[in-house]
């Protein structure tokens, strides 16, 4: 079942990754990069943010005037931050939506990997909070409505005695510390902790990709700034308790969950939210990979020349003093809880060359279950039958797809784990010796190792650019990479390996080749027209679904109610005057004449709208001792027009009766807001 997932979301990733592959070319395509540029995205927010700031008011008043004056007044520069900082927050999700489902239907998240994938849970904890405060210091509609919900969703959660959500029903009962608070937790409190898991997420790996490549950091940041100009931010109408608007423009990036509390009760949303997340905790272990047998160090011939420790993508090797009393200095060590058996050690190591024959052929790292000795075996066995002058020996990874129906009388083709496990001296053994005329390695799709850098580590190997170098005596021009440029250009792999193979000695009619050449050239010219069209796709992705589909809160025709307050129930028993006697025996400090029991009664509260019972329920006092106030929060939507309203609060622990009670006539108009409130000082009840 899991592999039929992969299977099918690989395809659908594969797609429109060749399609970008052409548009952009292999090293900038932006859905190899999606990692990174979430990155790159989260600092334009943090730069975009920082210039907002200085022009931000923290107040009731000031926080939506600021923002509309920086939109509308400041159009020019504060406006185009401000959408920057929007769009730039919603691309930041859209990145790391693909990024996470790339290395699920890849299966990158399992086995050492686990730990990138299981720190990079908390990093959603805190990337959508980050916006959601966001939206709320706007404080236009939208910002009321998330400030109401969250509050909502925070209010089922164990921690609070009083009702956050109350807070917002008015403007009275909301301060200026609110948004000093929000404000502190938006630009300090979050981002301190997000820069940490980030930090965290990419702990375990060697030379993380912390930034794209500068050409599409650049498309990006045109993109965003185009966007920004054309779509521009703006606001949804100043935050009015009064009133509820008849459709917002949600941003379903982060706010997606918000619309089901208007179906669901608060708690079924957090079961959603904690039992996703945990799915993706444990994703590693459903089920467990395979754990191939991990790399072998043979100190006899290990010199510790180091190449090793610093090819290892995932950080799996160190250096040691040496354990065997030889000259060497050091050794190197394998953690096996880190390695995940790609063999790109062992294409690093000077060892790993099939040169030898006077001994066994041993290199000073290797994979038990592919050594060096082994390969070179397959490749004698693999070509020793190849006829004509154009023979073709294929390597292939574990990324590449189908290679054996290439096989033919010219072809013979060895697949490895990884490309870089590949020693460049088997490539100088095998033109030198005469096994084949021509060698193509067929590394994983786009260039997108699935060992991070096995692609990176060929490619400087072959160019001489990096340890160990391929000879200078062999003429790459019987090398093909088939990742890279030009290769990696024609329409499939058969087309490419065809036009290599005319590229050899004694070729035959250059049709084909001209024919190659050609596609090539003219897809070099679509490119920049591909290219600009793919950024237009990424704009859209950024705003749709933060505009559309938008959001009712409540049906046309209606309006809603709002039955809130907090009170305190009369004490279960009454309060005795201590005497004189029972004072002396008690400190200084704690003599009260009069001795009151902690406990109080629960409050009932009956609330209907012409006869019709709409809430009923017994409220329990808050507090360890149950002493403390009850409080009820509940939204009911109506239908507009006038209602006969009855509400009775009893908090004297009688069963039958209220202490408490009010009812009138009250008209209500379409998408209109009314609170309900109980006046402790009049003992009455308040529609307003």
């Amino acid at each position: 079942m899991l592999n039929t997932l992969q299977k099918i979301g690989q395809l659908a990733f594969e797609l429109p990754q060749k399609w970008l592959d052409r548009a952009f070319g292999n090293n900038l395509n932006p859905l190899r990069h999606l990692g990174s540029m979430t990155i790159f995205f989260l600092w334009i927010v943090l730069v975009s943010g920082i210039w907002i700031t200085i022009f931000f008011h923290t107040s009731v008043v000031g926080a939506f005037e600021s923002v509309e004056y920086m939109t509308i007044d400041q159009w020019y520069l504060g406006g185009i931050m401000r959408s920057l900082h929007r769009y730039a927050s919603d691309a930041a999700i859209v990145t790391l939506v693909l990024h996470v489902f790339k290395e699920f239907v890849f299966d990158r998240y399992r086995s050492a990997r686990w730990f990138s994938w299981v720190t990079g849970v908390p990093l959603l904890w805190l990337l959508i909070p980050l916006g959601i405060t966001g939206y709320w210091l706007v404080w236009d509609q939208l910002a009321l409505y998330v400030a109401l919900v969250s509050s909502e969703l925070l209010d089922a959660l164990p921690i609070f005695t009083d009702s956050m959500a109350r807070n917002f029903l008015s403007v009275e009962s909301l301060s200026n510390r609110f948004f000093t608070l929000m404000a502190f937790t938006h630009i300090i409190g979050l981002p301190i902790f997000l820069v940490f898991s980030i930090w965290i997420h990419v702990f375990r790996i060697n030379r993380p990709r912390i930034n794209p490549p500068r050409k599409v950091m650049i498309g990006a940041m045109l993109t965003l700034l185009a966007l920004s100009v054309v779509y521009p931010a703006l606001s949804q109408g100043k935050a009015n308790p009064a009133l509820v608007p008849e459709s917002l423009a949600l941003d379903w990036y982060y706010l997606l969950v918000y619309p089901l509390l208007k179906y669901w009760p608060p708690a079924s949303v957090w079961a959603l939210l904690i039992g996703f997340s945990l799915l993706l905790c444990i994703a590693p272990w459903l089920p467990p990979a395979r754990k191939p047998a991990v790399v072998r160090v043979d100190l006899e011939n290990c010199n510790g020349c180091e190449r090793c420790v610093e090819d290892c993508p995932f950080g799996a090797l160190e250096m040691a003093p040496r354990s065997d009393g030889e000259k060497y200095a050091s050794e190197a060590v394998v953690d096996a809880g880190l390695c995940l058996s790609c063999g790109i050690c062992v294409g690093s190591c000077p060892t790993a060359t099939p040169f030898r024959t006077r001994s066994v052929l041993s290199a000073g790292i290797d994979l038990p279950d592919q050594p060096v000795a082994a390969v070179r075996e397959m490749i004698i066995q693999s070509t020793q039958n190849l006829q004509g002058n154009r023979r073709l020996l294929i390597f292939g990874c574990e990324g590449s797809k189908q290679l054996d129906r290439f096989i033919d009388k010219e072809t013979a083709v060895v697949n490895l784990t990884c490309m870089a496990q590949l020693p460049p001296a088997f490539i100088d053994w095998v033109l030198s010796r005469g096994h084949a005329d021509g060698i193509v390695l067929r590394g994983c799709a786009h260039s997108d190792c699935q060992y991070r850098l096995g692609a990176r580590w060929t490619e400087q190997r072959v160019s001489r650019e990096r340890d160990p170098r391929l000879r200078k005596r062999v003429n790459t021009e019987q090398l093909a990479l088939l990742w890279t440029e030009p290769w990696c250009d024609f329409a499939n792999a058969s087309a490419a390996i065809a036009a290599f193979r005319a590229t050899l000695p004694e070729p035959l009619a250059t049709t084909e080749q001209k024919a190659s050449t050609g596609i090539t050239i003219s897809r070099h010219r679509l490119r920049p027209v591909a290219a600009t069209f793919a950024w237009a796709l990424f704009a859209a992705s950024a705003l749709v679904f933060t505009i559309w589909p938008r959001f009712s809160q409540l049906q046309e025709g209606n309006a809603i109610v709002s039955l809130t307050f907090s009170h305190a129930g009369q004490r279960v028993a009454e309060c005795r005057k201590l005497s004189q006697q029972e004072l002396n025996k008690l400190p200084p400090n704690m003599r009260k004449p009069m001795d009151c029991p902690r406990e109080r009664h629960s409050v009932d509260v009956l609330f209907s709208a012409d006869g019709q019972v709409l809430y009923e329920h017994s409220l329990a006092p808050s507090g360890f001792w149950k002493d403390g106030e009850s409080t009820v929060y509940y939204r009911m939507e109506l239908p507009a027009g006038r209602h006969e309203f009855f509400i009775g609060m009893r908090d004297s622990g009688r069963e039958k009766g209220f202490d408490y009670s009010g009812e009138t006539a009250f008209t209500l108009a379409e998408g209109q807001h009314v609170v309900v409130e109980f006046d402790p000082l009049g003992k009455t009840f308040i529609f307003r």
